[in-house]
């Protein structure tokens, strides 16, 4: 089958019906491998030397931080399958319509914010490969990202399922060479130490939030699947996919950095580490990029739908990706910088919006039929949470007086997601929860 016209998805936020609804969970394995194969979580495992953690802490962050947030994306896949809706036209039912403006915002700049600093890596590593200026370079980027998006949904799934192969490989690649690095520059000693907590907990928190940032997209990709799809079986592809991904790139980035490669560019990383094979693993970069890059689009123009705006999905996607590209090439080093901490920063929301996701989903709010204009109890929790995590948190932008205290240490991603629960709970204690059937 051709990828003309006929293969764009026309449908914007609104329900799936019934007799378009399609798929298996397996595909979701191969759409959370693919999208996370790449080099933003290879740049995760990258910060724990360069915190000054030895690489054997930094596994140990990277193995914890993934069990901990491929576990937060697979529930909330799981308990928003069967439904057919995008992940924020479905919290509605939780938030309220307008309720869910603030996250759904969020989410929308969130987002778009990744798709431009992911496009700025892949249109510098396209002008490499291609000994190309930067211009052209990022037209082809852009292009590329367009295309897929505007078709939407279907091609995205093959995309991803084609890529992911690629991706594997040109990471075996990548690994192969770190490991042999690594035994060359006999770092048995650097491999056992540089321990502290505090940046320990930095690092942590920095692998658990890269993975469960996706949450928000969860069930851009199950809308389809049949209303009776397991959501055993989704959640344990998409826990699998997201976690063997990022765990395998982050661990290879933590043995970079354990060559002390944590200062270089992206691109001068990988021509150390693969020397006159550098191609290959750019060629990895390019296809990591628009991997991650099909999912922020798409996800960004759900979300972006979500406020009410009376656009046809394909043209705002269409609109956001050109946008999110011409931002992109228009950006300085300095700007990315500043963009990429305030990215950072917002984040901090995700967490208590997955707390009130799951508790809502556990006391039946998802199987409502009717949906309020603004969901009282839901921004109070989320809001409520927000405001008690400030004095732990740690970025470039805000250090918390209590973050301070504990040497840098954040927890407040984790503290954010339980005083959100707690909180939205104890506002719905008197809530029935209602039934909720799960296929075997």
């Amino acid at each position: 089958m051709g990828l003309g016209l006929k293969n764009v998805e026309r449908l914007g936020i609104e329900q799936v019906a019934l007799d378009q609804r399609k798929g298996s969970p397996k595909q979701l394995f191969f759409l959370w491998w693919s999208a996370n194969m790449g080099m933003p979580p290879f740049l995760v495992g990258l910060l724990g030397p360069i915190l000054g953690l030895g690489l054997i802490p930094s596994v140990i962050g990277v193995v914890v931080g993934n069990l901990l947030a491929s576990t937060l994306l697979a529930s909330t896949a799981s308990v928003s399958t069967g439904y057919g809706l995008a992940q924020m036209p479905l919290v509605r039912r939780i938030f309220g319509r307008r309720g869910n403006y603030l996250p759904a915002g969020l989410n929308a700049i969130s987002s778009l914010g990744w798709y431009i600093v992911n496009t700025t890596v892949g249109g510098e590593a396209i002008s490499t490969v291609a000994h190309l200026p930067l211009l052209p370079s990022y037209v082809i980027m852009i292009a590329v990202q367009l295309g897929i998006v505007y078709l939407g949904h279907d091609v995205i799934h093959r995309f991803e399922r084609v890529m992911a192969y690629f991706q594997a490989a040109m990471f075996l690649a990548l690994t192969a060479s770190a490991i042999s690095h690594l035994s060359n520059a006999k770092l048995a000693h650097a491999a056992v130490s540089g321990f502290s907590y505090g940046p320990f907990l930095i690092f942590l928190a920095a692998v658990a939030s890269y993975s469960f940032s996706w949450a928000p997209y969860a069930s851009d990709y199950g809308r389809y699947l049949p209303a009776d799809a397991s959501r055993r079986r989704v959640f344990i592809n998409t826990f699998a996919g997201s976690f063997l991904a990022c765990t395998w790139t982050e661990l290879v980035g933590a043995m970079a950095g354990a060559l002390g490669l944590g200062n270089d560019s992206t691109i001068a990383i990988v021509k150390t580490l693969m020397g006159g094979y550098a191609i290959l693993a750019e060629l990895a970069i390019i296809g990591g990029t628009a991997t991650a890059n099909a999912l922020n689009s798409y996800t960004s123009t759900m979300s972006l739908l979500s406020l009410d705006l009376p656009f046809l999905r394909p043209y705002a996607a269409a609109a956001l990706a050109v946008v999110g590209g011409v931002l992109a090439y228009a950006s300085s080093s300095h700007l990315l910088t500043l963009y990429n901490n305030f990215l950072l920063f917002i984040s901090y929301w995700i967490a208590p919006w997955i707390g009130i996701v799951l508790v809502g989903a556990w006391k039946g709010r998802l199987s409502r039929a009717s949906v309020e204009v603004v969901e009282g109890s839901a921004l109070v929790a989320f809001v409520a949470a927000l405001v008690v995590i400030v004095p732990f948190m740690d970025t470039s932008i805000y250090e918390g007086p209590i973050a301070k205290a504990m040497n840098g240490g954040d927890i407040s991603y984790y503290l954010g997601l339980v005083v959100a629960a707690v909180v939205y709970a104890l506002l719905n204690r008197s809530t029935e929860r209602a039934p909720v059937t799960v296929s075997a």
